[in-house]
């Protein structure tokens, strides 16, 4: 069957058709596809699969043989956004997987005319999970954008070990209703945008006139709750152009699924290295179940308290360079010993503050079940940080920050340190709105990266880490 070079979606008359190219990875030079772009991660791999595909001849394969593999592969296509005014664009492809132990996700980033991202989501965002080792099957995303918007950066990625098939991918504008929008519809819209203008830290930037408008055009038609997407993907659309990066929704299956487990499920790692400096591995944690926010403290305290009890420990390396984020307390209260008691830092609204503390096995509502104390409390720390250190990740850094025996090392974190409260919707949706910045315990105000005392490049070397060499020569001096 030969493939389709666009997707067609004819509603209403209105049809628009995007310039994406190559969309089924058809067209091949020196047996890559054209007009794609994707640079092979260690220990990934990316290729042109002639024998599994959805149709056509070729589809575009990730995979990986480690199932515990760093970070993720993507591959990308920029192409101007189709039509004029506010609309809503749909971006598709189908996909395939086997064995997979992380994430695979369809990905979209807007950028105006300066290629500045103003928009972005993807799979998982969206809660359009690709559902894993399944057939092929289409996903999609969908973008409100406006006359501001002038390309997508759009792809796809693999983390961690299996393989994922992409295939087919197509961009097409969905055009809105003339029907008046239920009742139901209307408050549940309504709902949302309140929590913004209420709790919002980017309020004051949102122009509420336009917005109230064009909600009034997006939410034609819808008669449920479940139609209201588009209305609510508005609203997060605007909150990207005042500012904020960090807020998003999350469905109600996520929610709940994080109110009785940890839907991560990655585990922390401790070691002795070289000099009998103890390693700390903590990575993201997402659970806001108090009893398994409490294991997961218990566990990272006794990570420490074994390593310093059978070892004369000279120095720490805490590494959260994998720590995307989640739930603060129980890392901060399992890094207690190291922490320290006290006040960690603030958040902070531009006119209040609020501590964050840490005492005695406790902080909030994560308390482990034998707080334990350090041999030696003076002992240097070092923190190690990257792009993947976000949200949470940042926070559990920055309690660290301000202590005279403290030091980080790395590269520059990924810039989401505002605090989400989250608000629970009437559907069980939960929204995880930015409603402060955080402040560490001397008073500095972060907004966006936290920046290394010592920037060190990653290892290109998987068997070296220059970052962990240099942690450990400063521990050492």
């Amino acid at each position: 069957m030969k493939k389709n070079l666009f997707s067609l979606l004819v509603l209403a008359g209105v049809f628009a058709q995007a310039q994406l190219k190559n969309p089924g990875f058809e067209n091949l030079a020196d047996a890559a596809p054209t007009d794609w772009k994707a640079k092979t991660v260690d220990p990934y791999e990316i290729k042109v699969d002639q024998n599994v595909k959805h149709s056509g001849n070729n589809s575009l394969l990730l995979q990986c043989s480690k199932t515990d593999a760093v970070g993720f592969q993507p591959f990308s296509q920029v192409i101007k956004i189709p039509g004029k005014g506010l609309r809503t664009i749909e971006i598709s492809a189908y996909i395939k997987s086997e064995n997979t132990a992380g994430d695979i996700a369809m990905w979209t980033q807007v950028r105006d005319k300066e290629d500045t991202m103003i928009d972005f989501g993807n799979s998982i965002s969206q809660g359009k999970n690709v559902v894993p080792n399944a057939d092929w099957k289409k996903y999609s995303l969908e973008f409100m954008v406006d006359d501001k918007a002038d390309n997508f950066l759009l792809g796809g990625y693999l983390s961690k070990g299996g393989k994922v098939w992409f295939d087919d991918f197509s961009v097409t504008e969905i055009p809105f209703s003339d029907k008046p929008a239920s009742a139901e519809a209307l408050r549940y819209v309504n709902e949302f945008k309140k929590i913004i203008q209420k709790n919002s830290i980017f309020r004051e930037k949102i122009d509420w006139t336009t917005m109230e408008t064009n909600l009034q055009k997006v939410s034609k038609g819808m008669e449920s709750i479940e139609d209201t997407a588009p209305a609510l993907q508005y609203m997060m659309k605007t909150l990207r152009e005042a500012g904020d990066s960090h807020s998003f929704i999350e469905s109600k299956n996520t929610v709940d699924k994080k109110n009785t487990s940890n839907p991560v499920a990655k585990e922390p790692e401790s070691k002795i290295l070289s000099g009998n400096i103890g390693y700390i591995m903590v990575p993201g944690f997402s659970s806001v179940n108090k009893t398994v926010g409490n294991s997961f403290a218990d566990k990272i305290q006794q990570m420490i308290e074994k390593l310093d009890s059978e070892n004369n420990i000279k120095g720490w390396i805490v590494d959260l360079r994998t720590n995307t984020g989640g739930n603060m307390y129980p890392m901060i209260a399992g890094l207690g010993p190291l922490i320290g008691d006290g006040t960690l830092g603030y958040f902070t609204d531009g006119k209040k503050k609020t501590a964050w503390k840490y005492k005695n096995g406790k902080a909030s509502y994560t308390k482990v079940s034998k707080p334990y104390h350090l041999k030696n409390e003076n002992n240097r720390i070092a923190v190690l940080i990257g792009p993947y250190t976000a949200s949470s990740g940042e926070a559990t850094a920055i309690s660290f920050i301000g202590k005279t025996n403290v030091k980080t090392f790395g590269t520059p974190s990924a810039g989401l340190t505002s605090a989400n409260d989250g608000f629970k919707l009437s559907d069980g949706k939960m929204l995880l709105l930015a409603s402060s910045y955080e402040m560490d315990r001397t008073g500095k105000n972060y907004t966006g990266k936290i920046q290394p005392d010592e920037f060190v490049e990653p290892s290109k070397n998987s068997e070296v880490d220059h970052q962990i060499e240099s942690a450990s020569h400063w521990i050492s001096k």
